[in-house]
C-alpha cells in the first residue's frame, strides 16, 4: 500500500482534541483515555482506517502500552513531559483499506512513582469517511474552503497550517462547527488579511469530522481530508 498522506504533526493535533476541554484544579490519578477509529485517504486518494488510542493525565506517567487481541501497542509521548501519550503517527503500516472491528482495550499505564494501573475503553462499529471534494478557492479578498457534508458526521474543526521544509505551524483552528444538515455543502470564507505573513503556496487546509463517544471530548470515530490546491492561483 502507498504511503499515507499525513503529516505527523496533524495526526497529533486530532490526538490533542480529546483533551482540549479537561480542566482540573488539583493533580489526581485518574487518566483519561480514548481509543477510536481514523481514517484519512492515501496517495490513491483511497479512503484507509487505523485503529488509535490516545492517553492523558495530569499526575506524570512513565508508560502506556494498551492490549487488544493483538500484540500489545507502545504509546508515545511526543513531549516528553509524560502528560499525553498517542498512537505513533510515523506507523502508517497500520492504516488499512479494511475498516478495524469493534473491540476493547486495556490501558495499561505506569505513574512517574513507578506505580501500575489500568484503564479500559471500548470501540463500536461506528466509521466515518474523510470529506469529499475538499475544494479551496482564492478570489480577490477571500479563501473559501468548501466540502460535501458526510451523512453521518456530527461535527467538523477545521485546520490551516503553514508547512515549511523544517516546520509546519497551525495558523489557525475552528470550534467544533455542527453541520446544519446532511446534504448541504459546506462553505467557510477567510480573508487573504489573515495570510500577509504566509506563503500561499506553503498553505494546507484541513478538515476533521467527528463521531463523538459521550461529548466533545472523546470519539468513537474521526476522519481527516487535507488539500494544498488553491483555485484561482
Amino acid at each position: 500500500m502507498e504511503k499515507i498522506l499525513f503529516k505527523i504533526s496533524a495526526l497529533l493535533l486530532v490526538g490533542m482534541l480529546l483533551f482540549s476541554s479537561c480542566s482540573k484544579s488539583v493533580t489526581d490519578n485518574k487518566v483519561y483515555v480514548d481509543s477510536y477509529i481514523n481514517a484519512i485517504y492515501n496517495r490513491a486518494g483511497v479512503p484507509v482506517f487505523s485503529m488509535m488510542h490516545t492517553a492523558y493525565s495530569f499526575t506524570k506517567l512513565t508508560s502506556v502500552t494498551v492490549q487488544g487481541s493483538g500484540s500489545p501497542v507502545t504509546l508515545i509521548d511526543p513531549t516528553g513531559l509524560g502528560l499525553s501519550f498517542y498512537s505513533n503517527p510515523a506507523d502508517t503500516a497500520s492504516y488499512t483499506t479494511t475498516v478495524p472491528s469493534p473491540a476493547s482495550f486495556v490501558y495499561n499505564i505506569v505513574y512517574g512513582t513507578g506505580t501500575p494501573a489500568t484503564f479500559a475503553d471500548a470501540v463500536p462499529a461506528n466509521t466515518l469517511l474523510p470529506v469529499q471534494q475538499l475544494l479551496a478557492s482564492k478570489t480577490a479578498t477571500d479563501i473559501s474552503l468548501t466540502w460535501k457534508a458526510l451523512s453521518n458526521a456530527q461535527a467538523y474543526k477545521v485546520r490551516i497550517f503553514d508547512v515549511e521544509p523544517s516546520s509546519t505551524t497551525i495558523i489557525y483552528e475552528s470550534d467544533f462547527m455542527t453541520p446544519k444538515d446532511a446534504t448541504s455543502d459546506l462553505s467557510i470564507q477567510y480573508s487573504l488579511t489573515n495570510f500577509t505573513l504566509y506563503s500561499l503556496t506553503n498553505i494546507r487546509f484541513e478538515v476533521s469530522a467527528f463521531i463523538f463517544e459521550q461529548d466533545q471530548t472523546t470519539f468513537d470515530a474521526v476522519s481527516v481530508a487535507t488539500t494544498k490546491t488553491i483555485a484561482g492561483m
